[in-house]
């Protein structure tokens, strides 16, 4: 015979989360099972997410880096093609000027400044 489970009330510290009331202790990161009360969290398909599990799971990948690229904290981004870098990792291959904003030349795997490219 199945468990009911009796809704508790809640009656202190509790967490809104899409209109509906929640423990703080059971509203929790879909991956890691992290209490997100009073952190920073995303969703995805309206179920939450820590930072951490979101960018594993769902974010894209800094083709400089490999690290997601969540948007949070200034999570400013420079794309091309089917890549992705953070504006801290979109650098030239050569001489690791920062490229966002300039023009830049993609060379196989690598992306380079102008000045790099002409010396080839």
């Amino acid at each position: 015979m199945p468990v009911k489970r009796i809704p508790q009330s809640l009656t202190k510290g509790g967490v809104t989360y899409r209109d509906e009331p929640w423990h703080k202790e059971c509203f929790v990161c879909t991956g890691c099972k992290t209490q997100l009360a009073g952190q920073q969290f995303t969703s995805q398909d309206e179920k939450p997410y820590c930072i951490k599990c979101f960018g594993n799971l769902y974010a894209k990948k800094c083709f400089g880096c490999t690290k997601p690229i969540t948007g949070f904290g200034g999570g400013k981004y420079v794309s091309f093609e089917d890549k992705h870098w953070h504006h801290s990792c979109f650098n030239c291959s050569r001489c690791s000027c920062s490229l966002v904003g300039k023009g830049f030349i993609p060379d196989n795997e690598d992306i380079l400044c102008r000045d790099c490219n002409s010396d080839l």
